[in-house]
């Protein structure tokens, strides 16, 4: 596209510029989207002031005392003026009209070579897999106040990102603000859109305030929003993006492909509970919410609404995680997703573990199976 010389930029414009976005926009499109959303803004300011000079004009030019006897019949018909009023707005229009068509064209249409990333909405987080399977692995990261874990998954800088979206539930929306760009997703259908950034993440140490690049401008990871209302926890929907070389970007993703050796089992159930979005409906300290807390369920009996009564034990975890929809527990929705094919027999164990280590009464069973790493499970788990 040619936008950015079809549009010129003048100093008021990227004065603006800083008034209305506080950045630079961080991807190619950025850029073309900023000059169309300045030209409609310089429309709406120059048509603005144009009718208010006029109206100021009208007022003291045909002022009733001006013509206290024979007033003048306005004329009915005015064919150069109207002509005029309705041309020269069009004229106007129509740049709008191609350069948003062609700009949401281009974000929709990804080059060939282009990094493809499958991203899935769900009430009330964003799950991202990797052409190679992988799925961010680390420690959440916490964007609000309230605390809610959220994602941060990355891309690589000087290389065309295709991100293929599919909801599990409702209408959410993709918006990346630092990219300008945002697109539903929705559930039953894949939507898609496409960017390239332009420049590597890079923030400050949090315990020095540093650059962690003191050769290279600031650069903050950026945040991902759901620009969809889509229930209770919709302003709590986010995710962070991170930048990296395209080196760093190959590694990281290898190495999400699998747990840290060195990782124990009752930490890979926590990583679940945060990855798999249990974390959206179920709490572990006892705080009502969608689902049922986690506190103290192991050993607990529990009615259900196909009129029977069950003791929470691991097998019963197993069944209900697996196939959720088999039996639901009373007193709560249907709203649970199936995750058997989803979920591995390591994720399973350590989850029903977790799970197993919030019960008081039952902690101290979970301790000693839950501090082996997982790499003392595979060995265990490897035929004799």
């Amino acid at each position: 596209m040619t936008m950015i010389a079809d549009i010129p930029i003048t100093l008021a414009q990227e004065g603006l510029k800083k008034y209305f976005f506080f950045s630079t926009g961080a991807s190619s499109q950025a850029t073309e989207t900023e000059n169309l959303f300045m030209y409609i803004i310089w429309v709406n300011i120059l048509s603005f002031a144009m009718l208010m000079a006029l109206l100021g004009w009208f007022i003291l030019k045909y002022r009733r005392s001006k013509q206290t006897a024979n007033y003048q019949v306005s004329p009915a018909h005015h064919t150069p003026l109207e002509l005029a009023w309705s041309i020269i707005p069009l004229l106007i229009m129509v740049p709008i009209f191609y350069y948003g068509f062609t700009g949401y064209a281009d974000k929709l249409a990804a080059p060939a070579d282009a990094e493809e990333i499958m991203v899935t909405g769900e009430k009330w987080k964003w799950s991202v897999t990797y052409a190679n399977g992988a799925e961010p692995q680390g420690d959440p990261v916490y964007l609000t106040e309230t605390r809610i874990p959220s994602v941060e998954f990355v891309v690589p800088v000087h290389r065309p990102v295709k991100l293929i979206m599919n909801s599990r539930d409702v209408i959410h929306a993709f918006y990346i603000p630092d990219f300008r760009t945002k697109m539903d997703v929705i559930p039953n259908r894949y939507t898609s859109m496409w960017f390239y950034p332009e420049k590597e993440t890079n923030e400050r140490d949090r315990t020095t305030g540093r650059l962690r690049d003191p050769s290279q401008a600031e650069n903050p990871p950026h945040k991902v929003f759901c620009a969809e209302y889509c229930g209770q926890n919709h302003s709590e929907m986010m995710a962070q993006l991170r930048v990296v070389s395209q080196e760093a970007y190959r590694e990281t993703i290898r190495k999400w492909t699998d747990y840290r050796q060195d990782v124990t089992i009752l930490k890979v159930g926590q990583l679940v509970y945060n990855r798999k979005g249990c974390n959206a409906c179920h709490s572990v300290d006892g705080t009502a919410s969608t689902g049922p807390t986690w506190k103290n369920m192991f050993g607990a009996r529990h009615e259900y609404t196909n009129g029977t009564t069950d003791t929470v034990t691991e097998n019963t975890l197993r069944d209900d995680i697996l196939y959720s929809q088999k039996r639901i527990l009373k007193g709560y929705p249907t709203s649970m997703p199936i995750f058997a094919g989803q979920i591995s027999p390591l994720e399973m164990d350590a989850l029903v573990l977790y799970i197993k280590s919030l019960s008081d009464a039952h902690e101290a069973e979970a301790v000693a199976p839950g501090s082996k790493t997982v790499g003392e499970y595979r060995s265990e788990q490897k035929p004799k």
